[in-house]
């Protein structure tokens, strides 16, 4: 067993709607061919005992959110120009990913480039619940 396993303290509903939102996304949005891949670290870190976070990073190949899109993928209701009603949706999934992790005390990126797109998922492991306001 690794001394960098440790326990993981968090609200586990917010946790498991947001890989539920995040994992839902990636099936939808990978076309045949493609991969999905979930990566849990426990980053080396500075921060002091007690403070330490998870990340999960969920990519998925063969599919590129164009740059200039990247910036709006949180906003309530957007949708991508490309997908418009081709894969269904209300445009509030990646809305409520981004105020979960923010109840969680935690951050969340896109990326895509290459022909990957990945989201990653950065929280706190031993803080219960950090309410933050937006």
């Amino acid at each position: 067993m690794s001394d960098r396993l440790t326990a993981i303290i968090t609200d586990p509903i917010s946790l498991r709607r947001i890989l539920g939102e995040l994992l839902t996304n990636a099936c939808k949005f990978t076309p045949p061919g493609g991969t999905i891949a979930l990566t849990i670290l426990f980053p080396e870190s500075t921060l002091p005992k007690g403070k330490e976070t998870l990340q999960l990073t969920i990519m998925n190949t063969r599919v590129e959110i164009p740059a200039h899109e990247l910036p709006r993928l949180f906003d309530r209701f957007y949708r991508l120009n490309s997908d418009r009603w081709e894969h269904g949706g209300t445009g509030l999934g990646l809305a409520l990913v981004q105020k979960m992790t923010a109840y969680l005390g935690g951050t969340i990126v896109a990326e895509s480039s290459g022909g990957k797109t990945s989201f990653t998922l950065t929280v706190p492991i031993h803080d219960v619940c950090i309410v933050k306001q937006p």
